[in-house]
């Protein structure tokens, strides 16, 4: 099951919960105020490509931007 942030339109909330694909953020509610006015946000995610393992170019090693070698910048 994918990690879905939602934003509450009523008290502008932000949180995350596990959820089906298929579920679209069904059934949830708020944990703030309660309400069940929902919006699912786009949010960043990381990938590996395989075969790619160790290479320079996607594991930041030559990074000076940031100190995890992560970063958006180090690709």
């Amino acid at each position: 099951m994918p990690l879905y942030e939602f934003r509450c339109q009523k008290c502008n909330r932000v949180f995350e919960r596990l959820c089906r694909v298929s579920s679209n953020g069904k059934g949830l509610s708020c944990p703030k105020c309660g309400s069940r006015r929902l919006r699912r946000l786009m949010s960043v995610f990381s990938a590996r490509v395989s075969g790619e393992r160790g290479s320079p170019a996607l594991s930041g090693a030559n990074c000076s931007t940031c100190s995890s070698g992560n970063c958006a910048t180090c690709r």
